[in-house]
């Protein structure tokens, strides 16, 4: 834009496009400490994920079989989207690699946190199935409450006043607070149960031929319920992160993030909607270059490391991995974006190494494990970067609230020093052996 003598004036593209704030996402998701909270998150999910189904192992229920097998896993290391190759030869591999999955990396978060409940209304679930998911999803929102919460809070407070506490500090907040973050989406299941109960009392009365005919006469009764309990669970599971952002931002109770996420997403849904686009390609290109630098990281090591050990000690050291004992949890021998060759099945593998060597197998891919679950961890960490972003938005274009208004703690209050006068001029001024404490207001007139 030009001004009257004809020179042009610097555009500000963050008011033309205030959504552009969300490019901050990939700074504050990049922090150390958001990816370790993401890491540790993936890490005590998946535990309490495999405590949980353990007790059930008995079960004959399908959908639990298949979670067992699905739901249960490291996902760093057994999901695409997910996963770090840690163990590349060739620049091509390693670009095919770090390319993998981008496309559904964004979505396979949120479909990974929320996998229980989707799989709690699968209709070929039984009673011990359900249970045992709705405790995996329990789990699940514990975790993320204390874990996500404190990366909401890192990341309200970078977006609004440019600091952000440290990862104890954040730790420290989120768990006060735990309950807010975490209660939100059981409100709504619970709310959805009332009606399903409704609808579970009708069934059994189908049961009786004349009571059938009469439920088909009252169908839309059933029809309507269901409206009502696919508004509440397709709200919560498209706002949940709307929740954890509401309580880190405001600093409110779970209440008050469940109604601030269901108007945030049903007034504003197509904004809503752009705002998720963008963010998602966000998270697609950004992942490319984590896992580009991650997989790159481990390669350029093995490579360099390769010209002076011998073939013998990379293969049974550095390249070939270490057996787990847990098979629902153990990492498949072929790397990710491999596949399975006579040089990589257990036949072919040289003979297996000796103690130290055994230790030193360990030891190597346990860095290479944790390099990958940080790359994962900066993955589920972005879901709960840019929600904050998307929630500050969405805030701006429904309440009119400024984008740097964020809930911070009552700060003490030091009161002023004790004033004294000068023995020279009569001038006050601050006593040398005081200091100010809190509630001191003596000398100063409060």
């Amino acid at each position: 834009m030009a001004d009257p003598s004809g020179r042009l004036r610097e555009i500000s593209w963050h008011e033309l496009c205030p959504w552009l704030v969300l490019l901050r996402s990939i700074r504050v998701a990049l922090m150390f400490r958001v990816l370790v909270l993401g890491a540790l998150g993936l890490i005590v999910t998946t535990l309490g994920w495999w405590v949980i189904s353990s007790a059930f192992s008995a079960s004959g229920d399908p959908v639990l079989q298949e979670w067992k097998t699905t739901g249960v896993r490291w996902v760093w290391v057994e999901s695409p989207e997910f996963s770090v190759a840690t163990s590349v030869k060739s620049a091509d591999e390693l670009f095919a690699t770090a390319s993998s999955g981008l496309l559904q990396a964004p979505v396979a978060v949120w479909l990974h946190v929320t996998r229980p409940f989707v799989d709690m209304f699968r209709s070929e679930l039984t009673y011990k199935g359900f249970f045992c998911l709705l405790l995996c999803g329990i789990w699940e929102l514990l975790v993320w409450g204390l874990f996500g919460g404190a990366i909401s809070r890192i990341a309200a407070l970078k977006f609004t006043r440019g600091e952000a506490p440290d990862i104890f500090g954040a730790l420290r907040q989120s768990g006060s607070r735990i309950l807010s973050y975490s209660v939100g989406p059981m409100v709504a299941l619970v709310f959805s149960a009332v009606f399903a109960v409704q609808l579970l009392v009708l069934g059994l009365l189908m049961n009786v031929d004349i009571l059938a005919m009469i439920a088909g006469f009252i169908w839309p009764f059933v029809l309507l319920l269901g409206l009502v309990m696919a508004i509440l669970l397709i709200g919560a599971f498209v706002g949940w992160p709307l929740m954890w952002a509401t309580v880190s931002v405001e600093g409110t109770d779970a209440f008050d993030a469940l109604s601030r996420s269901y108007a945030y997403t049903y007034q504003r849904p197509l904004r809503l909607l752009w705002y998720v686009l963008f963010a998602f390609v966000l998270a697609a290109l950004s992942m490319f270059v984590v896992k580009l630098f991650a997989t790159s990281a481990a390669a350029l090591g093995d490579w360099s490391v390769s010209w002076g050990a011998s073939e013998e000690t990379m293969q049974m050291v550095v390249r070939q991995r270490p057996e787990l004992p847990a098979p629902e949890l153990a990492p498949p021998l072929v790397e990710p974006g491999e596949t399975a060759t006579a040089a990589t099945t257990p036949e072919t593998l040289p003979e297996g190494p000796g103690t130290v060597l055994s230790i030193a197998r360990g030891a190597v891919h346990f860095w290479k494990s944790l390099l990958a679950a940080l790359t994962a961890g900066y993955q589920a960490g972005f879901l709960f970067v840019a929600s904050v972003g998307v929630y500050l938005l969405l805030r701006k274009d429904i309440d009119g609230a400024e984008m740097d208004e964020v809930y911070v703690e009552q700060e003490q209050d030091y009161g002023m020093p004790t004033l004294e006068n000068d023995t020279a001029t009569g001038v006050p001024g601050v006593s040398p052996s005081d200091s100010a404490e809190p509630g001191n207001t003596a000398g100063t007139g409060i």
